[in-house]
Order: C-alpha cells, then structure tokens, then sequence
C-alpha cells in the first residue's frame, strides 16, 4: 500500500516554511474538496481532517463555537505543531493556538 493521504500531506506541510504554508493547506482544501464533490475515491477520514484543518486555519482568530473537531488522534501533532510554527511566524494571531486547542483538543477519534 502506498503513502496515504495525510501521510503526504504532513510531510508537505513540514518542507514548507511558515510563509508558504497557509496558502499550501488552503490549495489542498480546494483540491480535496473537488475531489469529493465528484465522487472520487478518498481515504474519506483523512480528507475531512485536512479539510476541517484548513477551515480553522481560516478562521482561527474566531473563538470555536463550542463544538468539538473530531479528527484522528494521529494528526493532532502535525495540526498543533503547524499553528503554534504560524504563530511564532506571526503568519496567524497569537489567540490560534488557544482556538486551536478549544476546538481540536479534547475530542480526537482513534483511527
């Protein structure tokens, strides 16, 4: 079996430097999300969990709604590690980190 989905992501992701990253995960939304939309084969968990990623990096100065992100367990690292790097970049506002933490921190599935 190949490298999964997430599995490329991440290493993307982490190549990348901090300026380049916001708009590299926003581009992977676009795809994934077209991708789904015509109904192509995806690992379906990972894809929701990229997508769901790059919405609160969109929206991460906004305070989450109180609703828990469930994603796999797996990705909460790579997820915790990329804010807090945009962060220190001053690529996202320093309040991200404790969003991030509202919104993903509790509630992670196990895949």
């Amino acid at each position: 079996m190949g490298v999964q989905l997430f599995d490329k992501f991440a290493d993307m992701i982490e190549k990348l430097p901090a300026k380049a990253v916001l708009k590299a995960v926003r581009l992977e939304r676009q795809m994934l999300e077209s991708d789904m939309a015509q109904k192509r084969t995806l690992p379906m968990l990972e894809a929701r969990s990229i997508v769901a990623f790059s919405n609160f990096l969109e929206n991460s100065s906004i305070p989450p709604n109180g609703h828990k992100i469930v994603i796999p367990i797996q990705h909460l690292g790579l997820y915790r590690n990329t804010v807090r790097r945009l962060v220190e970049d001053g690529d996202l506002p320093f309040e991200a980190g404790e969003n991030f933490e509202a919104a993903f921190g509790a509630m992670m599935k196990v895949a």
